[in-house]
């Protein structure tokens, strides 16, 4: 299960490094580059008319300017926009003036926008909202960008919902597929992930102590964790061994492992 990089766990930038730039954009994957991660998370929606963009929240008042460009339209689902119409959003000034003009992305130009660089973990977020996303998502990984990327680094696709989860498995069985959970899953689900084909589980860091983590790596499934951002929870997933640990400050992270000992 190649999911170490020699180290420690995998630094996963959370929706690129959105922590010191707008989620979801162009300019947080490319500071995650810059901060050394070893991989990005970030969350795959479908628009009206079909095409795969990034995007965490229902709507888009938290992240963009919808109210100013579609004032009776602000609290729509972000899904029901356009391609076009999403492209007119400004998905940066809400974070600061220097990240003004900040598109919200589509998967298409992700591998760009980590230069190639860094693994990818896609969130395929609120699939009911996104119907035949599973498939939309198996097909465009087999664009030449992403085949490029897959040459040398890891992509991964992640869900809450299992039956998304187990959907993308079957339109694409060569892209590894993890199960994301808020508490330790139950014995059913960690007894019949190898024969869902799950590489293994992201668990919130909360809920995750000793046991729930031996009982996963007993079901013979890897182990990411989520969203940890404070230094002595960092240490302390480190301690649990976990594969990979999805930060929004990878920089932070980064620095950890090199001042741990080996």
């Amino acid at each position: 299960m190649a999911v170490g990089n020699g180290h420690g766990p995998l630094v996963v930038g959370h929706r690129g490094n959105s922590g010191l730039a707008p989620e979801n954009t162009a300019a947080a994957f490319a500071q995650a580059v810059a901060a050394g991660a070893d991989m990005v998370e970030t969350d795959v929606r479908l628009s009206a008319d079909g095409e795969l963009f990034l995007f965490h929240d229902g709507t888009g008042g938290r992240t963009t300017n919808v109210a100013e460009v579609f004032p009776d339209r602000a609290d729509a689902p972000i899904t029901s926009f356009t391609a076009a119409e999403l492209r007119r959003l400004d998905a940066g000034s809400w974070f600061g003036a220097q990240f003004a003009g900040e598109g919200i992305l589509f998967l298409a130009d992700l591998p760009a926008a980590v230069g190639f660089g860094l693994g990818i973990n896609l969130e395929i977020k609120a699939p009911h909202e996104s119907p035949g996303v599973e498939a939309a998502l198996a097909a465009a990984l087999t664009a030449p960008d992403w085949i490029r990327l897959l040459r040398h680094h890891p992509v991964a696709v992640s869900s809450f919902d299992p039956a998304a989860v187990r959907a993308f498995a079957l339109e694409s069985p060569g892209i590894p597929v993890w199960q994301l959970v808020e508490t330790v899953p139950d014995a059913a689900l960690l007894s019949e992930g190898a024969a869902r084909g799950l590489q293994g589980i992201v668990a919130d860091h909360h809920s995750l102590d000793a046991s729930g983590a031996e009982a996963i790596r007993a079901a013979g499934l890897g182990l990411w964790v989520y969203t940890v951002n404070e230094a002595p929870e960092m240490s302390r997933m480190l301690d649990l061994g976990v594969d990979a640990i999805i930060t929004d400050f990878p920089g932070a992270l980064v620095d950890l492992l090199g001042s741990t000992p080996s």
